[in-house]
């Protein structure tokens, strides 16, 4: 949208000469919006302070009038103002309007305060303001975050995965115990075929996805899902002779039911 004489002179007029005084220094005013302001703080007995000559004024060129589009509204102006203060540290000029006007007269506030940005910038305004919202970028730092290396405050962990994880942890350090156990008593007794040699390397694996699990490693899902087939190998063509047992089936889902939660963790970031 274009940003009309009009539109100015009444934005600038609703303005406390301190703002508009702000705004005449930021040395980010386009040639039009400099006249009017002129005009405004003449009007208002205010001599004209030296215009700033800062970096953002080379932005947005004042040889023409620059056409104007709304990224963000809110009803709380001061929303508005941190949002444009977050769009300046990453080099794009904003302005607030009708802020003064939602301050004083809330029966006329009828879209809310508008931050606005030059067209040419709108995109770029657009995807941080979003970025801001979703948490990917702070309000307080100047530096422009990527949203690949962006630390964001880390959410507390559900306690159901915390259950789960334990729970499983446990169940498989039963497991190896028992196994070690076995091994260490009957070793001289055990004929070392493929049948025991998958029998005894099972539960360690088993033991350590779920320590890796807890330990929140990314190589816990590899371990899981590589478990599943070679157990399912061990019973359906290891002991071809052997009747399926219930516990068995019921042991194949769990462990794929584990595989999908070690997704789910993937999936938040909690296995890095």
């Amino acid at each position: 949208m274009k940003i009309s004489r009009e539109d100015l002179t009444e934005t600038y007029g609703g303005m406390s000469t301190e703002e508009l005084l702000d705004h005449w220094e930021s040395g980010t005013l386009t040639e039009l919006a400099t006249e009017v302001a002129a005009q405004e703080l003449t009007r208002r007995g205010v001599a004209l302070p030296p215009i700033a000559q800062s970096e953002d004024a080379e932005l947005i060129p004042l040889d023409h009038e620059t056409s104007f589009e709304t990224v963000a509204r809110s009803f709380v102006p001061s929303e508005m103002h941190i949002l444009r203060g977050r769009l300046e540290a990453d080099g794009i000029p904003a302005i607030v309007i009708d802020d003064n006007i939602n301050q004083t007269n809330d029966l006329q506030a009828t879209s809310g305060a508008k931050l606005q940005v030059a067209s040419e910038y709108a995109v770029d305004a657009t995807r941080i303001i979003a970025e801001v919202k979703a948490g990917e970028r702070t309000l307080e730092d100047n530096v422009p975050e990527s949203s690949e290396n962006v630390q964001t405050a880390e959410k507390p962990r559900p306690i159901w995965e915390v259950v789960v994880a334990v729970a499983v942890f446990l169940f498989a350090s039963v497991e190896f115990v028992k196994t070690m156990w076995f091994v260490h008593t009957f070793g001289a007794d055990i004929v070392w075929d493929d049948v025991s040699l998958f029998a005894t390397a099972l539960p360690i694996l088993y033991f350590a996805a779920a320590l890796l699990l807890v330990c929140g490693s990314k190589w816990t899902i590899p371990c899981f899902a590589v478990h599943l087939p070679l157990n399912m190998a061990m019973v359906l063509f290891f002991t071809p002779d052997d009747p399926l047992r219930i516990d068995q089936v019921v042991g194949w889902i769990c462990t794929a039911a584990i595989v999908y939660f070690c997704l789910h963790l993937r999936r938040h970031g909690r296995l890095g």
